[in-house]
């Protein structure tokens, strides 16, 4: 059994206890360009000459290199890279060496996030900056994706139907105003490829449904939890009085460190960028949600798991049958994929293989792995 999948910044595959680790030769030259620009510049906002100048300023940040999306391919696969602001969609082999990879498309401002690939058609989701996505379908070899949703909605997790004549992916709505963002809960929707026709086969307003996939016995398999309503903006004038205190500190805070950097040359934060520090369980985000990782762990340990993660448990994987029947396969799960027998699932702890009778198996001990798929 082996499983390819991402921790956002690197491929990897897990197979019998095994981790490969699949560079990106891309995304490997574009830091090392970066790097190097920067160097070039660094007389002029570092050192006492840029003191002299009034140029001194904080080390840039590292660049943001994040793969979005992965899937098998012939007899390798093809991933979706985001480099700050561009990006594209790359083929490259199960080696475990940077090697150059093969190119099918890339620009600026090209964001593309999951990929699903059926015979020559990759499905993908692009995304937008602001916040939506869509599905898109690329015809290889043609480096053209043509985007077959549209609308104010965040679209994701695309994937093919068994005979390749529909899509499955997950939508929900957005509404907007004044400065604030909410959505709606996520259904799954069902794409026909010959008719243009689309329709959601789940949903509900209590749940989001997550991760659609089309079993090999017709069955729909998807993830399932509580539905939140999220708010970006001016939402909670509570809670933005209570921090009024804490915001204005770290506005003088900030003020005076770039006073300190221009005419000092020298940070007040010891730290550095807080942006490139590694976030602790605890302050771990997921889906713009405040991931209660601790809290989770330790409640899916009391309840006997033999492998516990750090998903609550109210994040169900589920297999609905044609009739309309639901049954949880697993619970605490962040990702999922089919296999030719059995599913395999992270819970952001591990990855563990649940074959079609018996106990599960753990393939590998993953942080955070996603975008699974069977190799």
């Amino acid at each position: 059994m082996k499983i390819l999948y991402t921790t956002g910044d690197a491929l990897w595959t897990a197979e019998k206890g095994n981790v490969t680790e699949l560079p990106s030769y891309r995304a490997m030259q574009y830091r090392e360009t970066i790097r190097q620009i920067h160097d070039q510049k660094s007389w002029k906002t570092s050192g006492s000459g840029a003191v002299f100048m009034g140029t001194a300023q904080e080390l840039q940040r590292d660049c943001e290199a994040e793969i979005c999306g992965a899937a098998p391919y012939r007899d390798g696969l093809l991933y979706t890279l985001r480099l700050d602001d561009s990006g594209g969609l790359y083929q490259r082999s199960f080696s475990a060496k940077a090697e150059p990879e093969g190119h099918i498309c890339s620009g600026n401002e090209m964001r593309l996030g999951a990929i699903d690939v059926h015979g020559e058609d990759v499905a993908a989701c692009v995304l937008y900056p602001d916040g939506s996505s869509h599905i898109g379908v690329f015809h290889l070899p043609q480096s053209y994706c043509n985007e077959i949703t549209e609308g104010d909605v965040v679209e994701s997790a695309p994937s093919w139907s068994q005979d390749g004549n529909a899509l499955y992916f997950s939508v929900c709505g957005i509404a907007r105003w004044n400065g604030k963002i909410l959505y709606s809960p996520a259904a799954v929707a069902r794409y026909d490829v010959q008719s243009g026709r689309m329709e959601n086969v789940a949903e509900h307003e209590k749940y989001d449904y997550l991760v659609p996939r089309e079993g090999k016995d017709g069955c729909l398999w998807y993830i399932r939890q509580p539905y939140h309503s999220q708010e970006e903006g001016n939402g909670n004038i509570l809670l933005d009085t209570l921090l009024f205190p804490v915001r204005i500190v770290k506005a003088i805070g900030g003020f005076l460190n770039v006073f300190s950097m221009r005419y000092g040359g020298e940070s007040l934060r010891s730290g550095g960028n807080a942006r490139s520090r590694q976030k602790s369980e605890r302050d771990l985000f997921f889906e713009g949600n405040l991931l209660h990782a601790e809290k989770n762990l330790k409640e899916n340990q009391k309840s006997g798991e033999e492998y516990p993660g750090v998903f609550p448990r109210s994040r169900v994987l589920i297999r609905r049958s044609p009739a309309g029947e639901e049954t949880v396969m697993a619970r605490g799960v962040l990702d999922y994929c089919l296999c030719e027998e059995g599913f395999a699932v992270s819970n952001g702890s591990h990855i563990l293989y649940y074959p079609p009778e018996g106990k599960p198996e753990e393939l590998a001990k993953v942080r955070l792995a996603r975008q699974l798929c069977s190799v």
